[in-house]
C-alpha cells in the first residue's frame, strides 16, 4: 500500500468513521506480456495465511520502499523505509501502520502510536480484490485491460480502476484519472501505477513477495517495531471492548458453516472528536474465523440514524434476506458487504473475505432478536 493511501488510513480510521460511522489509515511499468487475457476466477485457488511483500515505490519523483507484512486474517505492518538500498532486518521504518484483532496504530517520527481501536476484520493494507476479479469487473469496478507481467518472479493479470481502492470501490469511469494493478494467482498486488490529473503520481512494484501457510513473515526484511512501546494518541479513538452477552437488536449470529468465533463479540464506541464525553455511534461486532478468511456481523446504531455508509459509493445490487429483509451487496478492497437499513436508525453489516453465494447464504441465518 503506497504512503499516501497508509496516511489516509491512518488518518481516516478515525475521521471516516465519524462521517460514516466505524468504517475504520525508477521503477518501470510493468512489461507487456500477453493480450486478450480472460478476467481472473471470483476466489483464487490458494489464499495465503500470511505473505510479505517488499515494494520498491516512486511517489511524485521520490523513492522509498514499503515492507507489506500480513498474518491473516487481523493483523499487519505496512511501514515504509527511506535509503537507496532496501531495507534489511534491524533497520527501522520512516512511517506507516500496524494492526491488530482490535487496535491500529502509526509509526512515525515521534515512534509508535495507538490511534484508535477498531473492529476485528481484515488488517490496514490486506486487499481482496485481486480474489474477487470476476465481480469487479461484472460489475463495472475494473477494466481487465488485457495485459500480463511477471513481477518478482510471479504471474500477474493488469485490471484498470478508477482510482486505488480503498474501503467501497468506486465505477470505473474510462476517466483520464485512472489506478492500474496487477494481481497474481494468489490474488496478492504485485504492481500499481496511478495516474492523477494526467500525471504519473505513483508507481510501485513487488521486488520480493513470500507466502506461507502460518503467521510468519520475511526473516531478512525488517520487523515492525513492538507494540510494547506504544503510547495512546490523546482520547479521540475509539473504544473495542470485549462482552460476551450484548445487548442489540438480533439475535446472536450463529457461527458460518466451518468457521469459529473468534473469541467473544466486542461492543464499539467511537466517541465525539470534539466531545469526547459524548458517543457518536455504538455496534456490536461478532467475528469468525476459517483459517486465514474472516466473516464479521457487525449490528450498531449512529446518532441522528445515520447510517455508516454513503449512497452511491460503489455499485451496489439488491437481495433479500430471510431474516432481516432487503440488503444490498456491495464490494470493498477488504472484501464483500451485505448492507441491512432495518429503519430507526438500526443497520446490520456483515462482511467477508469470502465469495459473494457464500455471504449471502450465512447472510439468510440471520435473524431479530
Amino acid at each position: 500500500m503506497p504512503l499516501w493511501r497508509r496516511t489516509y488510513i491512518v488518518v481516516a480510521a478515525i475521521v471516516a468513521v465519524v462521517a460514516v460511522t466505524l468504517t475504520v489509515v525508477l521503477i518501470a511499468l510493468p512489461h507487456r506480456e500477453g493480450s486478450n487475457v480472460a478476467a481472473g476466477p471470483s476466489v483464487p485457488a490458494s489464499y495465503p495465511a500470511s505473505y510479505t511483500i517488499l515494494y520498491h515505490v516512486t511517489q511524485n519523483g521520490v523513492q522509498h520502499w514499503e515492507v507489506l507484512s500480513v498474518q491473516r486474517p487481523f493483523t499487519a505492518s505496512d511501514l515504509t523505509y527511506a535509503g537507496a538500498t532496501a531495507p534489511r532486518n534491524g533497520d527501522s521504518a520512516t512511517s506507516g501502520n500496524m494492526s491488530t484483532p482490535t487496535g491500529l496504530y502509526a509509526v512515525d517520527a515521534q515512534g509508535l502510536r495507538l490511534v484508535s481501536g477498531r473492529q476485528p476484520g481484515p488488517p490496514s493494507g490486506d486487499e481482496f480484490v485481486g480474489a474477487a476479479l470476476s465481480e469487479l469487473t461484472g460489475r463495472g469496478l475494473a477494466d481487465d485491460l488485457g495485459t500480463t507481467s511477471t513481477i518478482a518472479g510471479r504471474r500477474c493479470t493488469v485490471y484498470r480502476f478508477a482510482a486505488p481502492p480503498s474501503g467501497p470501490i468506486a465505477p470505473y469511469d474510462h476517466g483520464a484519472d485512472h489506478d492500474d494493478l496487477c494481481f497474481d494467482a494468489d490474488g496478492l498486488e504485485l504492481s500499481e501505477s496511478w495516474t492523477y490529473q494526467g500525471a504519473l503520481v505513483l508507481q510501485r512494484t513487488a521486488v520480493t513477495v513470500h507466502t506461507f501457510a502460518g503467521a510468519a513473515s520475511d526473516p531478512s526484511l525488517p520487523a515492525p517495531p513492538s507494540l510494547a512501546g506504544a503510547v495512546r494518541a490523546g482520547s479521540g479513538g475509539a473504544t473495542v471492548t470485549p462482552d460476551a452477552h450484548p445487548s442489540t437488536f438480533i439475535a446472536p449470529p450463529p457461527a458460518p458453516s466451518g468457521f469459529t468465533p473468534s473469541g467473544t463479540a466486542v461492543d464499539f464506541a467511537l466517541p465525539d472528536a470534539q466531545n469526547p464525553s459524548q458517543t457518536v455511534a455504538t455496534s456490536v461486532v461478532w467475528a469468525f474465523t476459517q483459517g486465514p478468511r474472516v466473516i464479521t456481523v457487525e449490528a450498531g446504531r449512529e446518532r441522528g440514524g445515520a447510517l455508516p455508509w454513503n449512497t452511491g459509493d460503489t455499485v451496489a445490487r439488491t437481495t433479500q434476506l430471510a431474516g432481516l429483509g432487503a440488503a444490498s451487496t456491495v464490494l470493498r478492497s477488504d472484501g464483500f458487504e451485505l448492507r441491512v437499513d432495518l429503519g430507526g436508525g438500526a443497520w446490520v453489516r456483515v462482511r467477508g473475505t469470502v465469495p459473494l453465494d457464500q455471504l449471502i447464504a450465512y447472510g439468510q441465518r440471520l435473524t431479530h432478536a
